[in-house]
């Protein structure tokens, strides 16, 4: 190979396995940085984009395929565009997943995860979906779109750029709501879930009711700090029941749906109270009736949308010192199928990250 091109992984086809090819190496243009990456975490929605069909939403009725996967990324500083003089080669960054413009409405006013520019349907277009990611030997990036961690191993800091932030963004739109006294209930914990755990605690005074389907991330939600575990089964019944109890029939206050099938978001209706707040992050697809009698009187209903970068600085720094508890399973990059064979089959024991040499 040479010194102008590169190897990448790139979902080619709608519904087909993506593929290893050789593509140019990027060039950076003014304001650009050239990174070479070091770690790029894998996510489930990378899977959802390999199994949708031509036409599905959210989507293959929305993005054209043909780019490289990758969403979770955080490198070294290889190239420099003109203008770019406040980091060095060499440097460590992360990469905010969400692409945005800086001159909408929405960018001016500190909420760039919903810029217009970028906004394709139900999703955003970013890195790893829609246009080129980092599951490549180099990502060309925006300045205004990566953050320094200076000298630290970028390799615990990847799983922070979709997953960590992701979460810690839905639960802040909630955290005034988490008085002591109060109750939070995170559904699903998996990659997003763990630190949604762990931020409720750090953030916040409210009991942590974990729900999930399986034991073994039961265990791990107690193990991040959750007050309480309850195993989601059949319609959930047997879950909102023990819910009910463990609040002393008050219900809960916020619930973050981390999941998004209709299963679990008629859980979370059940289970909220007065004035509760549910947020919806899960992409899989489920709907929720809503009226009279079917969601309790002054609840309020969120789609939280991906992150701001600001957010993500402050995640790296709860990292930073220490705060977070952050579990990895490393591959290199020539098994990222399998890693992605791993993260399908359930199999994983932590946040699947690909480690480039």
């Amino acid at each position: 190979m040479s010194s102008q091109t590169m190897k990448a992984f790139r979902l080619v086809a709608w519904g087909q396995p993506a593929q290893f090819v050789t593509v140019p190496k990027p060039v950076p243009g003014p304001g650009d940085i050239l990174v070479r990456m070091k770690a790029a975490g894998l996510c489930r929605s990378d899977l959802d984009m390999v199994d949708s069909q031509s036409g599905s939403g959210p989507y293959a009725n929305a993005l054209d395929p043909g780019f490289i996967l990758g969403h979770e990324n955080a490198g070294y500083v290889a190239e420099l565009g003109v203008g770019v003089n406040d980091l060095e080669v060499g440097e460590a960054v992360v990469v905010h997943h969400i692409r945005h413009c800086s001159n909408c409405e929405y960018c001016t006013t500190g909420v760039e995860n919903h810029c217009e520019a970028y906004k394709r349907g139900a999703i955003s277009t970013t890195r790893g979906c829609g246009v080129d990611g980092g599951l490549a030997e180099y990502l060309l990036v925006p300045r205004n779109e990566v953050i320094s961690i200076g000298d630290a191993d970028p390799v615990l800091y990847a799983p922070l750029t979709d997953a960590a932030v992701t979460a810690y963004h839905a639960i802040q739109t909630a955290v005034e709501r988490l008085k002591p006294g109060t109750s939070a209930a995170i559904i699903g914990i998996g990659g997003l879930g763990s630190y949604g755990v762990q931020f409720i605690k750090l953030l916040t005074s409210a009991d942590v009711i974990a729900i999930d389907t399986a034991q073994k991330r039961l265990e791990v939600a107690r193990e991040l700090g959750a007050d309480h575990a309850v195993l989601f089964e059949n319609d959930g019944d047997t879950a909102q029941d023990e819910i009910m109890t463990l609040t002393n029939n008050r219900g809960i206050d916020v619930t973050v749906d981390l999941v998004g099938t209709s299963a679990t978001l008629q859980l979370a209706a059940r289970i909220s109270r007065p004035q509760g707040r549910i947020v919806l992050v899960g992409l899989e697809g489920g709907s929720l009736s809503v009226g009279w009698g079917l969601l309790t009187t002054g609840c309020e209903f969120v789609i939280s949308l991906a992150s701001t970068r600001q957010e993500l600085r402050e995640v790296c720094e709860l990292h930073k010192r220490g705060k977070l508890r952050i579990d990895i399973q490393k591959f290199a990059f020539n098994d990222v199928q399998k890693a992605y064979d791993e993260l399908r089959a359930g199999r994983l024991t932590g946040r699947a990250v690909v480690v480039f040499p």
